[in-house]
């Protein structure tokens, strides 16, 4: 009797043959069910308004320059153009009440343009699948060099 319990606990080469289809047939589904699908990139624009600058800064942003955001590191694109204007901060004139305009001694703004392969979804850009792009948004941005905050004004296709 105990030679027939020994022979029913011993695998034979035919229940190897039928776990190893099993194990085939379960990741292949798993492989066809959880592949990624290829999603189509756009070419998008946008600007940036970095505030404040040190007077002069704009000189050292290039342009074909790829910046990259400095919280994260997530690649935001590429510079195509650099344009410096005084920076500007508003204020309330206490007299008469009105808002002025002042213009801050030493410091620039800088406004960039920037192009980027995007991926586009039902509520926004995001930038190789990571970076959103958002107008409006709070930015950190570092290039070669130099490094600045501000914000996305437009953005454009």
């Amino acid at each position: 009797m105990n030679e027939r319990i020994e022979k029913k606990r011993r695998v034979n080469v035919f229940d190897m043959i039928i776990i190893v289809v099993v194990i085939a047939i379960v990741i292949g589904t798993y492989a066809f069910t959880h592949r990624e699908k290829a999603l189509e990139t756009k070419i998008l624009r946008y600007s940036l308004e970095l505030v404040e600058c040190p007077e002069g800064f704009s000189q050292k942003i290039q342009v074909g320059d790829r910046l990259t955001d400095n919280v994260k590191n997530y690649h935001m694109g590429t510079v195509t153009s650099v344009e410096a204007r005084p920076s500007v901060r508003l204020g309330e004139d206490k007299i008469n009440g009105n808002v002025i305009e002042s213009v801050i001694e030493g410091k620039e703004t800088v406004i960039l343009v920037v192009e980027a392969n995007v991926v586009e979804t039902a509520s926004d850009f995001k930038v190789d699948g990571n970076y959103v792009v958002k107008a409006g948004k709070d930015i950190a941005v570092k290039g070669n060099g130099y490094a600045g905050k501000g914000y996305i004004l437009t953005i454009g296709r």
